[in-house]
């Protein structure tokens, strides 16, 4: 944000900001917020003005209210989290 607001650096894109990630699942119409290395990814078409683009997202992000917030969920750790619970399992189970 000091690169942003203060220093006017107008290539910065923050892909681990919450309102950023948020806008832009509500601006392409997406379900789930984008991890911060595919954001990374996105982003390199909106170089060298990320800035802007950042703003943008902020703004969608405001503009869609409460209402369309609340169905954006995380990035996708399904998958983790079942591989995790099923360890948890097998370690339970196997005898030491």
């Amino acid at each position: 944000m000091f690169l942003i607001f203060r220093l006017g650096r107008p290539d910065v894109l923050p892909i681990h900001d919450l309102g950023v990630r948020k806008g832009w699942s509500i601006t392409y119409g997406k379900k789930h917020m984008p991890k911060p290395k595919e954001l990374l990814a996105f982003g390199e078409r909106w170089r060298p003005y990320r800035t802007i683009a950042s703003w943008y997202m902020w703004r969608a992000c405001q503009r869609a209210g409460n209402a369309a917030m609340r169905k954006i969920r995380p990035a996708k750790v399904r998958n983790l989290r079942k591989q995790l619970s099923s360890r948890s399992k097998a370690l339970r189970r196997s005898p030491s």
